[in-house]
């Protein structure tokens, strides 16, 4: 299968939809992780279909185009946005306003579109408190502290679970990529007791960033994994490629 060309859709957020806007980066990516992957394996024939800021949630509406691959990495928005989990029962009956039921409608729509297809799904890794480079009134805390009483890595455990339900090929991106809390970057810049500082997590974890008040927090010197606390930096990018194609391969062998 390797010798044939391979139609590949990627599902995704905005890990998945910056790989088509660098300038959305400030240029501090050029190469996303999708470029990444089709460049280890260029038989793939890429179609990104990444949709800023989505969730499952807003996948169940989306049309699937027919495909041979689809790569899925979806979940840290539906996190960050307060969506409940779910159980396992609720990923089996495709439950409606839960996490793990909206997976479930989305994978049956892309069996819908290509019953023949190979599916491969992975899951949310670590953030720090983001603040977008363009606009810093677009801000969130980092997943160093739960919402709505979930932890992140409660998703990404339950999103590889659920999968292996149904047979489906996953890509533990949470538990291989190193996206930890003290390597998703070098330091965050915050303003305490009136003085600028560069402090390490744990150390700026709970200290506020003020939009039009404080400084960006991330400067070029700060990219570690990720360049904004959220977004995958170039090492982050190539990582992810890693896992991504190393699954790939086993599953298209």
């Amino acid at each position: 299968m390797e010798h044939e060309r391979i139609r590949w859709c990627a599902i995704g957020d905005s890990f998945t939809y910056l790989n088509d806007h660098p300038d959305e980066t400030d240029f501090r990516v050029r190469k996303g992780y999708l470029t990444r992957i089709q460049e280890k394996l260029p038989f793939l024939m890429l179609r990104n279909l990444g949709i800023n800021g989505s969730t499952f949630a807003d996948w169940t509406r989306v049309p699937i185009p027919e495909a041979d691959l689809y790569t899925v990495l979806l979940g840290t928005n539906d996190w960050h946005q307060g969506f409940p989990l779910g159980s396992p029962g609720d990923f089996r009956g495709r439950k409606k306003g839960t996490i793990l039921g909206h997976m479930g409608i989305v994978m049956d729509h892309i069996r819908a579109s290509a019953p023949g297809a190979v599916m491969l799904v992975g899951n949310p890794v670590e953030r720090a408190d983001f603040v977008y480079l363009l606009d810093a009134e677009n801000n969130a805390a980092g997943s160093y502290a739960p919402v709505k009483g979930l932890w992140l890595s409660e998703v990404a455990s339950a999103i590889l679970e659920a999968c292996r339900e149904e047979d489906v090929p996953t890509v533990d991106c949470h538990g291989r990529s190193g996206f930890t809390q003290d390597r998703l970057v070098r330091f965050k810049r915050v303003v305490r007791d009136g003085q600028i500082a560069d402090l390490p997590y744990p150390d700026y974890a709970g200290i506020p960033f003020r939009p039009g008040k404080d400084p960006y927090p991330y400067p070029p010197e700060a990219v570690d994994l990720t360049y904004d606390g959220l977004h995958p930096s170039e090492e982050g990018c190539e990582i992810l490629a890693d896992l991504f194609a190393e699954e790939i391969r086993k599953i298209l062998r």
